[in-house]
């Protein structure tokens, strides 16, 4: 028996052979880190699947492309590619008859995710009532985003109920506590910054069908995960203090924020600084104190992230040495990377590499960031 984030008692087979995830890789994670990947049977997100690309041409006519941008499960696990997959293409609903061929002796459920969301309560309810009506014995877990207040410790639950499924509860744990330490690294350097020296910062998502609408990027607001890393981790300052994921905001109002630090996440494609440097399609944003001082940096691909996986320690280090390069000098987030990859899934120096290429970190290299 397995108490999942409902606080539901589930009653599970003693060995569970063939798994359902519906999440977006941080099952997945946490399953390889337990050496327990191999269970997996079915998938919840198409983001396992893709093989990605990008391209984009600056002002002067210069084209620049990125290709193999891979879900970090995808680099690690080729064979995910081949099992059914219970979410669409675009990841808007689940395919019940998918789950039922697949005929998992356990299902592991994350709310909050891309492919199983937060902001719609009665949606999940009837989510849950259906796979339980199929008779699949169910555990869901709740990520980051599902909390009003977002706090990423409740990732250690998580992996905590992953990990008492196997017996692996203490395992599990002290991957939440070593991922978490990285939280305690930045808020010893960055806790004795006085309120008015505080980096302001956006998180500004350069999705183009935003420009098509009359706005020029997306941000994000003060309930996010993005927020609590920027204020309550980093101990920056989210400049955008509405709520909600993805705002739209016109040349307009970016320009009265005016951020000192631009972070550029995943979405709906990887946006590297020379898009926004560079591009034709920003050439009015080149008065913005970020881009004059071209303080501008890209957060690891991640496809259909919208809570954290394991490699957050990596989305964090990234706005802390953006927000304080002084504080964190001594810190390369291009060998930080590779560290971790080893730490979590055990890579050696070429998988490492290869799982920092498939996250589109290269650039970290070039910049010796």
């Amino acid at each position: 028996m397995v108490t999942d984030m409902r606080g539901k008692t589930v009653i599970l087979p003693r060995d569970p052979k063939r798994i359902a995830t519906i999440d977006d890789g941080f099952v997945e994670g946490v399953l390889t880190r337990l050496g327990e990947i191999h269970r997996v049977a079915a998938i919840g997100s198409w983001a396992m699947k893709h093989d990605y690309s990008y391209s984009f041409t600056t002002a002067s006519g210069e084209a620049y492309s990125y290709t193999r941008g891979w879900n970090t499960m995808k680099y690690l696990h080729p064979w995910l590619d081949a099992l059914p997959c219970i979410s669409s293409p675009q990841g808007d609903g689940l395919n019940f008859e998918t789950l039922a061929a697949a005929d998992p002796d356990l299902v592991i459920l994350r709310a909050g995710d891309c492919t199983v969301g937060s902001s719609n309560r009665e949606t999940l309810s009837m989510v849950i009532s259906t796979i339980e009506s199929l008779g699949f014995p169910l555990v869901v877990l709740y990520a980051p985003s599902w909390y009003s207040r977002p706090d990423l410790s409740t990732m250690t639950e998580e992996m905590a109920v992953i990990g008492s499924i196997f017996g692996k509860e203490k395992e599990a744990r002290e991957l939440g506590a070593f991922l978490y330490g990285t939280v305690d690294l930045i808020r010893s350097r960055t806790a004795d910054i006085p309120e008015n020296q505080r980096t302001g910062l956006v998180m500004l998502g350069l999705n183009p069908s935003v420009r098509a609408q009359g706005g020029v990027g997306s941000v994000w607001g003060i309930d996010t995960p993005e927020s609590y890393i920027m204020e309550s981790i980093v101990n920056g300052r989210n400049l955008y203090r509405g709520n909600g994921t993805g705002k739209i905001l016109n040349p307009e109002q970016l320009y009265a924020l005016d951020p000192e630090t631009i972070i550029l996440p995943t979405w709906n494609g990887f946006h590297p600084p020379r898009e926004i440097l560079e591009g034709a399609d920003f050439t009015l944003l080149a008065e913005l104190r970020a881009i004059k001082n071209r303080r501008v940096y890209a957060m690891p691909w991640t496809p259909m992230n919208c809570s954290r996986r394991l490699e957050y320690p990596l989305d964090m280090i990234i706005i802390a040495k953006a927000a304080y390069p002084d504080r964190f000098a001594d810190i390369k987030v291009h060998e930080f990377a590779l560290q971790l990859y080893k730490d979590l899934y055990g890579v050696d120096d070429a998988g490492a590499r290869g799982l920092r290429s498939a996250q589109w970190l290269d650039w970290t290299v070039d910049n010796d960031f």
